[in-house]
């Protein structure tokens, strides 16, 4: 099996050292560094699988980072380990693209299957249909843009894949869980209403304000599709 990179930024620490040989004992060739400008630098040369950032230690650098690795490398998860973040700041990550936070470390197998699932999901969605159209919306995966009658539409990371999910399956149903599974992961810190919102917010940007909505219907007592 061919090796997957890992690029890993976490201080000089028993936890450091334990999370670097766990994934080096699962096939990861990983680079370590304590430094966001040497991190950086690491991106120039390689195109990692995921990238795992000690949020305390980045800090006000994790903005910057996350900006970049959602820009330039989309075939790659982006992992903050959040132990000291408030819940808030956590879900706010998430619904700005961050495809994990883990607020306490699980044992290190635990943690490697989390990256590997993370991963696999993540080069799924790649590996699919690159463009799709669905009446005039049209969404791009490979440059993350959405277009309604050929004008661009501003959305979140969040944003874009909730629509891409929902218009992957036309006229399936998704329940909110499924929702916040494929959309947030499993373990992510949203609720119920947090779907609500996101939809709310994504039919806006569609252009629609009032129901019945002409793409994103809501089936009452069940969840959303994309009709």
């Amino acid at each position: 099996m061919e090796n997957k990179t890992l690029l890993l930024m976490i201080s000089h620490s028993t936890l450091g050292d334990n999370i670097e040989n766990a994934f080096i004992q699962a096939n990861f060739n990983v680079y370590r560094t304590m430094s966001y400008t040497e991190l950086t630098d690491m991106l120039k040369n390689k195109v990692p699988q995921a990238i795992i950032v000690d949020w305390d230690l980045a800090d006000h650098d994790v903005e910057n980072l996350k900006r970049l690795v959602k820009s330039q490398y989309k075939r790659t998860a982006f992992i903050l380990l959040s132990k000291n973040r408030a819940l808030e700041e956590r879900i706010h990550a998430l619904e700005e693209g961050v495809d994990e936070c883990i607020a306490s470390i699980p044992q290190l197998e635990e943690l490697v299957a989390k990256v590997n699932a993370l991963v696999r999901r993540i080069h799924m969605v790649e590996d699919t249909q690159r463009c799709m159209q669905i009446k005039d919306i049209e969404i791009n995966l490979d440059t993350h843009e959405v277009r309604k009658a050929g004008k661009l539409i501003d959305l979140t990371y969040t944003q874009f894949k909730l629509l891409y999910l929902l218009a992957s399956k036309r006229d399936y149903i998704f329940t909110r869980n499924e929702i916040l599974e494929k959309v947030w992961g499993e373990h992510a810190f949203v609720t119920d209403r947090t779907v609500d919102v996101h939809v709310k917010r994504l039919r806006e940007k569609l252009g629609e304000n009032r129901l019945p909505s002409r793409y994103i219907q809501t089936i009452h007592g069940l969840g959303y599709r994309f009709a």
